[in-house]
């Protein structure tokens, strides 16, 4: 068994306990995949391709920290920041993280597959276009106000892996068919669990 498919099972796991299965999505085809690739210019790696036929993505917020990115969602927000960058708002960002070995310099690169999507601008990406020292496919957190940090994690499945033990961990709960961290829950939600 593959790390994808073993930590999906994990995850599956807490949604299905939940009874929050319906919150991931199916898989997508492989045809669905190729297309998107097309349609980006991007070769997803083999991992996320695994993962989207796995599922997917999830359904709006029902994922830890926002939305997995379906097929669809990755499109559009990768769609959003190419013509942001396109447009040259991020010139004056340019030598932003230049001191970085990991990750290229600047605001937004054209190799980022974007992940996760947290509603306000800011998600997770997966870094296809590294810099010398960094690794394809490594996922970095890209805030819109101060711009991508430094890689969290060295590929796609120990993210979800990083997912999973926080779902194992209890730090999320399903409220209202969303993912909520139990740092956030406020008294009347937690009066409704």
């Amino acid at each position: 068994m593959s790390e994808i498919s073993a930590v999906w099972e994990r995850i599956e796991a807490w949604y299905e306990a939940q009874g929050a299965s319906h919150l991931l999505n199916p898989g997508a085809s492989a045809e669905a995949i190729a297309q998107a690739e097309k349609q980006l210019g991007l070769t997803f790696p083999a991992e996320l391709t695994e993962s989207l036929m796995r599922h997917d993505g999830s359904a709006g917020m029902s994922w830890p920290g926002g939305d997995l990115l379906s097929l669809e969602g990755i499109a559009r927000e990768r769609s959003v920041w190419m013509e942001l960058l396109e447009s040259d708002i991020f010139s004056g960002n340019a030598d932003h993280n230049e001191t970085s070995t990991l990750i290229q310099s600047g605001w937004w690169n054209p190799g980022w597959i974007p992940l996760h999507a947290d509603g306000g601008g800011n998600g997770m990406v997966v870094d296809m276009a590294p810099a010398q020292a960094g690794t394809a496919g490594q996922v970095l957190f890209m805030d819109h106000e101060v711009g991508p940090n430094e890689p969290e994690y060295d590929s796609l499945s120990a993210y979800l892996t990083a997912v999973a033990e926080g779902l194992e961990a209890e730090k999320f709960v399903i409220y209202e068919d969303a993912v909520v961290s139990v740092d956030d829950l406020d008294e009347e939600m937690e009066d409704s669990l």
